[in-house]
């Protein structure tokens, strides 16, 4: 117990860095008050990366994380039991098995304890997993986790397939929130432990098993580009369709609803990545899975599960509609727009404002999208409700809280005021144009070119279209 205290206090080992050790945890709550040679030296005790030239917001947001993982790890550390009892009560009913000759029974009594031993010393190697992890030490947390889950071989041979599935979210949480090797070791223990689970004799674990790797491959994906993310979308999608061979609709209806909707995602991704009939098909098989899963997530009985997937539903109906000319395009929007109402209907501003939010945004790039194809007055009405949609959504999305979201509505803003401007129905094209150039000089305003540089060419590239349509204009 002692080495797992040392190494908890190895956060505080760095005499180099110009900050009180005694006032770490003081600080970790006041954040805002630090200068930013403190906020640098705290982040390098917490190694993360480039934190001296990172700039202050991004340190805090950083460091507010490590904050949130610190007092967890604090909170695993005090609880740390005190098992001298638990033993002592064994110990003493051992004895009294041999005092009777009962020497089955101090058998069963030293399996306890032997037991009580290994999940004591598994507590410590989570703890000292987590620390490592604050500490940036993804591989050593693996091992730390991997010998823990060895360990309890002699209690059960399955345990350690079974204990490796327990110990994976502390690897996959660290990976999604940072983007380090976290997902790779992830994968890798449930790969481990899937070799050890017979789907035939341990289904419900094998299918969590599966089911954990489906997420952390898509998870993957989502951080490679090119052949390699688009063959991890691939694998998860394959395990995904492991995971509903044992979760059927009859026996576990729930669980096979969300399998179907994870199932749906992954396939939104990889036609994300394809071209031609390819993508187009795997579009078509998201479709058939969100509607799957909508079978089991009715409005009446699962309301937000319901109101989710709508909105799933909807990006796909969009996509797909983008690959389909005519009539069967036309119809895939217009389906696409009923599912982001309908989702709206209990994505509601006042229970669920980022939700409403983020199916507004959607919503109008539906609606722009169904505008493109239109002409006349129908077309025109269709650009007005996307323009009615993004301020909606920017309601919520205020620069303070939402800067990123905020800027990148405004920018969308700008293009569906271009639309209007442009539209055969449009008498005087300076008043949306004007509007459009206000927009994008907002998202400008957070679209720096150094730190968001892709961002702020794109808007550029926007401005520059819309102040080219203006100088074009007859003078007033």
């Amino acid at each position: 117990m002692a080495s797992i205290l040392a190494q908890a206090s190895n956060l505080t080992d760095l005499p180099s860095l110009e900050i009180d050790v005694s006032s770490i945890s003081s600080h970790l709550f006041d954040l805002n008050a630090l200068k930013r040679e403190e906020l640098q030296n705290l982040a390098a005790r917490f190694a993360i990366d480039d934190c001296f030239t990172l700039p202050d917001a991004e340190l805090r947001r950083l460091l507010t994380q490590k904050a949130e993982e610190y007092r967890a790890l604090k909170s695993e550390v005090d609880a740390i039991p005190d098992t001298m009892k638990r033993l002592s009560n064994l110990k003493a009913a051992a004895q009294d098995a041999i005092d009777r000759v009962d020497l089955e029974e101090v058998e069963n009594l030293m399996a306890m304890v032997h037991e009580v031993e290994l999940e004591e010393a598994a507590k410590s190697a989570e703890i000292r997993a987590d620390t490592a992890l604050l500490r940036g030490k993804v591989e050593d947390a693996y091992r730390y986790v991997c010998a823990a889950a060895d360990s309890f071989a002699a209690v059960d041979p399955i345990a350690p397939a079974l204990k490796r599935l327990d110990y994976f979210n502390t690897l996959y949480s660290h990976g999604l929130r940072y983007g380090s090797t976290g997902l790779v070791h992830a994968a890798q223990m449930i790969r481990d432990a899937l070799d050890k689970l017979d789907k035939s004799a341990y289904p419900l674990p094998w299918s969590t098993g599966q089911n954990m790797l489906a997420v952390t491959l898509a998870a993957q994906a989502r951080r490679v580009e090119g052949a390699e993310g688009t063959a991890l979308l691939a694998q998860s999608v394959t395990a995904y369709h492991d995971v509903l061979e044992v979760l059927t609709r009859k026996d576990h209806a729930m669980s096979w609803a969300a399998t179907q909707n994870n199932l749906a995602n992954a396939l939104q991704d990889q036609a994300n990545r394809s071209e031609g009939a390819e993508g187009a098909a795997l579009l078509a098989q998201s479709v058939t899975a969100y509607r799957n899963a909508l079978e089991v997530y009715t409005r009446k009985d699962h309301p937000k599960d319901w109101a989710m997937t709508q909105n799933n539903l909807g990006v796909s109906l969009r996509k797909q509609s983008t690959r389909i000319e005519g009539k069967e395009g036309a119809a895939l929007l217009t389906q696409s727009v009923t599912a982001y109402r309908s989702a709206l209907e209990v994505r509601t501003r006042k229970d669920n404002p980022e939700d409403w939010a983020a199916t507004q945004i959607n919503l109008g790039s539906a609606l722009h999208t169904q505008a493109l194809r239109s002409k006349g007055t129908e077309g025109a009405e269709l650009l007005t409700q996307a323009v009615t949609a993004y301020r909606n959504a920017l309601e919520v999305l205020t620069r303070t809280d939402h800067p990123v979201q905020w800027a990148m509505t405004q920018e969308n803003l700008a293009i569906v005021q271009t639309g209007i401007a442009i539209h055969d129905t449009c008498l005087d094209p300076r008043p949306p144009l004007i509007a459009a150039l206000e927009a994008v000089d907002l998202a400008l305003t957070v679209f720096d070119p150094v730190h968001m540089s892709f961002n702020h060419a794109k808007a550029i590239r926007v401005r520059n279209i819309i102040q080219a349509k203006l100088d074009a204009l007859p003078p007033v």
